[in-house]
């Protein structure tokens, strides 16, 4: 490989950065904190880093708050500014720009193990979605820590209407897990074993366990809906008997029905929770029921009016619960500095004890003055000297106290990796992207469509329907079994051929059972709906809006409306939902046509060019920040490949090399967009001396110019082996070194 003999001599070079320079100016709150801190050199012999050059400060506080590299202008201006106060107005800037967002979406989305589909089955891509799209604009709004964690622990309704939702279809059908996720992410404290016996080094019970679980047991996941269950008790109060075998196929048909709209719905009802059949402790029996009761803290009050996730969520987040506001102020600290004050920070106990008691008080004193205002807790942190501090290069030894002489540091994450690249490649990498935006739009717009039809409907309207389905269930049943055993002997012969034709053919039936829903049950009951809703006026209600797009504006009737968005192939929802949202589509690819046309006007890309510019545009699509793409990325993606979570367990993410990664640098497309033409780096790079490349290179990378002794470095390559000299060369050199991977 050309490259590598440049990562053996970069990867021996020691860190080295220019002279520091005085910090800007501190808040209050950070001048305590720091002196806090100091006071801890002094008593246990610590001596403090010194503090961190602009440079490496620039690069720093880009990674740490809004997850990538600033470009080569953001640092330029941020280094020639003479503003003494020029890092507290840096941070204050980043704190409230679109980077904040995305960097802290996916924080906070390997935090409670958020992804597009939230349980792994392809029907709740809409909740995923919605829960992202909760997720992001809570940070958007800078929604208070103890709100943002209320409405999630009481969350109820559906995905469209309350994307928070999603904290419970994350875990469809385990209450008793997810309330030891709750307890784990919220409370730091892990109490999952107490599910099956007393945990046996904490004082949780397992009674503890059930108690706490029964607040929230009544936060009901299940695909059987309420329609679901009203038409069911209808049919048996029918005089006559139904046989079982019409009561089964009944039940498939309300299937197929609910389809589009399963794991979409959180109900409050009200269940009792149970103590299990092996329950082996004295102070119930097996099985009994189980009140809802808190193990610490102030008692959670039950009223009539309550359901009891209501006085949970109010007792979880209650200023009175000094564990809560520990766990959030000791992540956050973490997130600066790369090390708790409580390690780890979600396993505390009765044992547990802070590195730094003073510190930690002080923390909690700060989140509950600020309001669990997030931003205004970080930007305290971030504007103390402690964080503008050189990084610590030690090892952290776990069990020994850390007295934050600096952060420690780190390599980036998966994401911060992806989105610096990103930086590189395209302009304007914060904004969120358009087409991910109305993709979230056209799911959540299909489930609400289907929910309208079928959620009012009357008990005997709902059986009705469910006989006409079952009846096209009966005659498609000879196909569909002969797809799926044409199937199985395809996967049985391994032929990728077969295999893939097997598989169409059983989606084409499925689809030809799934339009005839739409045809037969949907179609009616949106007629009735837009017909109710015909003389409602403005945008914004979405049955207005249904009604104006079906009738043309008033040109046609109802029925003519939905006989025209009624197609043989593609049934009716689809062409429903892209009439909705026609103008939003539109309007996106109006604006991607003017930014192609001003961009080979300003980049005086001529008719040869055309070719390599248009490659550049189709690729930059997919090239959007790690919060924009589906999450987590199927494995093999670049993210997986640098350790991006599962999103399996809670910040299951890694950072540990590998050759793959040195691979996915070097023979994956990445590469080639950073350095092309009419990527960032290429056009800030035309026209430029072998000199200017190199500091462009390194300004846009590691936020500094190359020292003399890494001039001569690439020179002597260059000189020896022009393509391991080249800018595709030097990129890829930087890109694997240390100095690159690592927020210093």
């Amino acid at each position: 490989m050309k490259y590598t003999f440049l990562i053996a001599i970069f990867g021996l070079a020691t860190f080295s950065f220019p002279a520091s320079l005085e910090a800007g100016q501190k808040l209050n709150a950070s001048q305590k904190i720091d002196r806090i801190i100091k006071a801890g050199y002094k008593e246990h012999g610590v001596q403090p880093n010194p503090m961190a050059s602009d440079e490496v400060f620039v690069r720093r506080i880009y990674l740490d708050v809004i997850g990538r590299v600033p470009t080569m202008a953001e640092t330029v201006t941020f280094l020639e500014s003479k503003n003494p106060n020029k890092r507290a107005r840096l941070i204050d800037e980043l704190l409230n720009s679109d980077g904040y967002v995305s960097h802290h979406y996916n924080y906070w989305a390997d935090i409670l193990r958020a992804k597009s589909r939230l349980n792994g089955n392809g029907q709740s891509l809409p909740a995923g979605y919605a829960f992202e799209k909760w997720i992001k604009d809570s940070l958007r709004e800078n929604k208070p820590y103890d709100q943002f964690v209320k409405e999630m622990v009481s969350a109820s309704g559906n995905s469209w209407e309350n994307g928070a939702v999603g904290y419970y279809i994350r875990d469809f059908g385990m209450p008793l897990d997810n309330l030891a996720i709750t307890t784990q992410v919220f409370l730091g404290t892990q109490i999952v074993c107490a599910q099956c016996h007393d945990h046996p080094f904490d004082k949780w019970t397992q009674m503890d366990y059930y108690q706490l679980s029964a607040f929230t047991y009544g936060k009901v996941t299940s695909n059987n809906s309420p329609n679901q269950r009203e038409a069911l008790a209808f049919l048996q109060k029918r005089k006559k008997k139904v046989p079982q075998k019409a009561q089964q196929d009944v039940r498939r048909a309300f299937s197929e029905i609910l389809r589009p709209v399963r794991f979409n719905a959180v109900y409050d009802v009200n269940r009792k929770l149970r103590l299990p059949h092996d329950y082996q402790y004295d102070d119930a029996k097996p099985r009994s029921l189980v009140d809802p009761e808190t193990p610490f803290g102030p008692e959670a009050p039950l009223s009539g009016a309550d359901h009891p996730s209501e006085a949970f969520a109010e007792w979880l987040t209650s200023e009175q619960n000094d564990r809560f506001t520990t766990v959030i102020a000791n992540r956050l600290w973490k997130k600066a500095f790369g090390v708790g004050i409580y390690e780890p920070v979600d396993e505390l106990t009765h044992h547990s004890q802070p590195s730094n008691p003073e510190l930690m008080a002080f923390l909690e004193a700060r989140m509950k003055g600020f309001d669990y205002d997030m931003k205004k807790f970080l930007r305290m942190v971030y504007n103390t000297e402690a964080y503008q501090r050189e990084s610590s290069r030690e090892a952290v030894t776990l069990g020994l106290p850390y007295h934050y002489p600096g952060p420690i540091l780190r390599r980036m994450s998966a994401e911060q990796i992806w989105d610096s690249l990103v930086a590189m490649a395209v302009d304007n990498p914060d904004a969120p992207s358009p087409a991910h935006e109305l993709e979230i739009k056209k799911q959540l717009t299909e489930v609400q469509l289907v929910a309208e039809a079928i959620y009012d409907q009357k008990p005997g309207e709902f059986l009705r329907n469910a006989h006409e389905i079952a009846q096209v269930q009966k005659r498609l049943a000879g196909e569909i079994e002969q797809a799926q055993k044409e199937l199985a002997d395809a996967r049985a012969s391994k032929d990728p051929k077969r295999i893939r034709e097997a598989i169409s053919e059983v989606g084409k039936i499925r689809r030809q059972l799934a339009i005839e829903v739409e045809k037969q049950v949907y179609r009616e009951a949106l007629e009735e709906k837009i017909e109710m809703a015909s003389a409602a006026t403005g945008s914004g209600n979405f049955l207005a809006d249904l009604s104006s797009v079906v009738t043309a504006g008033g040109d046609q009737t109802i029925s003519e409306g939905m006989e025209t968005y009624t197609e043989e192939r593609r049934g009716l929802i689809d062409p429903l939902v892209k009439a909705l949202l026609k103008e939003e589509a539109d309007q996106i690819r109006a604006d991607e046509l003017a930014r192609r046309e001003r961009e080979t006007a300003e980049w005086n890309v001529g008719k040869k060019q055309r070719p390599i510019y248009n490659a550049f545009a189709n690729r930059r699509e997919q090239f959007v920040r790690s919060s924009e793409l589906r999450s987590p990325a199927p494995p093999g993606h670049f993210l997986r490949e640098f350790g991006q979570s599962d999103r399996e367990v809670v910040e299951n993410a890694n950072d540990q090399a590998s050759i793959t990664q040195a691979l996915a640098m070097l023979n994956g497309p990445t590469i080639n967009a950073i350095t092309h033409p009419y990527s960032v780096l290429g056009r800030e790079m035309k026209g430029q001396t072998y000199r200017e490349r190199l500091d462009t290179i390194y300004l846009t990378m590691l936020s500094r110019k190359p020292t003399d002794e890494e001039r001569k470095i690439f020179a002597e390559a260059f000189a020896a082996d022009p393509e391991a000299g080249s800018v595709t060369g030097i990129v890829w050199t930087i890109l694997n070194m240390r100095q690159f991977l690592f927020v210093q």
